[in-house]
């Protein structure tokens, strides 16, 4: 049945954007590629008509659904598959007006020929890749498949195409070569075209940090910018990414730094957030990876915090990593034990081994505490901790470390619009 409903919807995404041949901009990538999905569109909506696909529909079903225009969920019930096909078939017969100009797609990939299936249909003109790093090794076995696969998005791209890629990632560099398409490189580095330094937290008139304010670069001109309410010199990465896209079409960095001090990045990715008794908690929650948990601590142990106060680091299980699972788990254990966290709390069968690596270096075993499920360890940790003390909480999605970081919200009823996995089936 699902190949059959997977036939039906390529059939009409295919014919969909036959009809109305939108520009697509397409993002692919181990890490960041809601966030950047959304910043792009944030910066083009300025002067385009575009959409992004809802949520993460970005798979061999959600795809073709957000090319469709589909944007909500439950698509378990019958009725609800007949209304999307015949909207589908309605919006091929009679022109719809408000279809987009510039239609901005997430390509997700985890198996071998994922890429392959999706470009039989979506024909992107911009390409972005975030980066490559050990994600879905459970299915990929080694990160050169990994890259071999989210390649395919770049080397397909057509002569009069934009490829937009990370300096900073040894393996996308690879590519710059392997491209019909014009490249347009952004990163740290003054080597990339779309380059940030200056970085650094900001604080408003209380001391409080408010975010992350760097400059950006790009043609020689630079430009001061603020991303409010997240942190982790990462996330600059989306920003650089959007401004790399802007100005492939056209926009200026002035343009796009317009917009970009305005944008909201999804929930749990970086976000600081109140805690219970005067503490601050950096909801990271969404996923985890070796390389993207790397990046999280080091903010982690840069934030500002008043004498006395502590350093906490909540992690769950990363998932899918395969044979390397093991492996991954304890050299990040020891890479954040070198960091210089007070304490570290683990959630999930495989976590366990964050805490073997940090004993490897000398990590204090009466400050690691390891739990089977989050609300156990929400639990613990509400009791322990005390007023400005910085908790990470970071696992990945099957973890559901979002009920870590709602259990110590100051304001839990917020929820619904400050962490993910919020709607109802989920929950």
């Amino acid at each position: 049945m699902k190949k059959i409903l997977q036939y039906i919807l390529k059939l009409l995404a295919k014919a969909t954007l036959a009809k109305y041949r939108p520009q697509v901009i397409a993002i692919t990538g181990s890490v960041g590629k809601t966030s950047i999905k959304e910043a792009i569109t944030a910066v083009l909506q300025q002067r385009f008509k575009v959409k992004q696909a809802s949520k993460n529909f970005n798979n061999e079903i959600g795809l073709p659904l957000a090319i469709l225009g589909v944007s909500d969920s439950g698509y378990r019930n019958i009725w609800r598959w007949f209304k999307i096909f015949s909207r589908a078939l309605s919006q091929l017969i009679i022109k719809n007006l408000d279809y987009p100009t510039y239609l901005v797609l997430e390509m997700g990939v985890d198996h071998k020929g994922d890429m392959d299936y999706l470009l039989s249909f979506v024909k992107p003109k911009v390409g972005v890749l975030t980066a490559v790093s050990e994600v879905h090794l459970e299915y990929f076995g080694n990160l050169e498949a990994v890259l071999a696969e989210k390649s395919k998005l770049i080397k397909n791209l057509p002569q009069d195409g934009v490829a937009v890629l990370n300096y900073e990632d040894e393996r996308v560099r690879t590519l710059f070569d392997n491209t019909k398409a014009r490249v347009i490189t952004y990163g740290f580095s003054q080597d990339a075209q779309v380059w940030a330094d200056g970085i650094q937290m900001s604080k408003d008139e209380t001391g409080e940090v408010r975010g992350l304010s760097f400059k950006l670069h790009y043609g020689g001109s630079s430009t001061p910018l603020l991303l409010p309410g997240v942190l982790g010199s990462h996330q600059i990465n989306v920003a650089l990414a959007a401004c790399a896209v802007a100005v492939a079409l056209g926009l200026t960095p002035v343009d796009a730094s317009a917009a970009l001090r305005q944008f909201i990045f999804p929930p749990g990715r970086m976000k600081l957030l109140p805690g219970v008794k005067g503490t601050y908690l950096i909801d990271d929650s969404y996923n985890s990876s070796p390389l993207a948990l790397r990046e999280a601590v080091k903010t982690l142990v840069q934030f500002p915090i008043k004498e006395g106060a502590h350093r906490w680091a909540v992690l769950g299980d990363m998932l899918e990593l395969g044979a390397e699972s093991e492996q991954l788990h304890r050299r990040c254990g020891m890479e954040i034990a070198c960091l210089g966290i007070d304490y570290l709390v683990t959630v999930g069968e495989r976590s366990r081994d964050f805490g073997r690596g940090a004993w490897q270096k000398n990590f204090n075993t009466d400050h690691y505490f390891h739990f089977a499920q989050t609300q156990e360890a929400a639990s613990f940790v509400k009791e322990k901790v005390a007023s400005g003390d910085i908790l990470l909480i970071k696992g990945s999605q099957g973890i559901r470390m979002e009920r870590f970081t709602k259990a110590l919200l100051a304001e839990p009823e917020k929820a619904k619009d400050l962490l993910v996995r919020q709607n109802k089936p989920w929950i």
